[in-house]
């Protein structure tokens, strides 16, 4: 029988449900858009450095799966690029 190997270094994730607090970090983006993530959690009395880093990268997952989600919980098709409607004819170089 074949053992699964282990994997090496540091195991991802903390473990801890930080939930409540993205949801509040969310709303509160949501009211003032031109904070940053990281100004908008100190301003939630967060200060601890590696609690501020830990819930800023949660913060980007959850905002990056809810962005490709449109509101029917299909995943958005990503548009091709246009392309120009005058063919670009370059001149020659001297």
């Amino acid at each position: 029988m074949l053992e699964a190997r282990g994997r090496r270094g540091r195991p991802k994730g903390t473990g801890i449900d930080d939930s409540d607090r993205i949801a509040r970090l969310a709303e509160l983006l949501r009211i003032h858009p031109e904070l940053r993530p990281t100004t908008a959690i100190r301003a939630m009395g967060i200060i601890d450095p590696s609690i501020v880093r830990r819930i800023r990268d949660k913060y980007k997952v959850h905002k990056r799966s809810t962005a490709q989600l449109s509101s029917s919980g299909t995943p958005i098709q990503p548009q091709r690029p246009r392309q120009p409607a005058v063919p670009v004819i370059l001149a020659p170089r001297s």
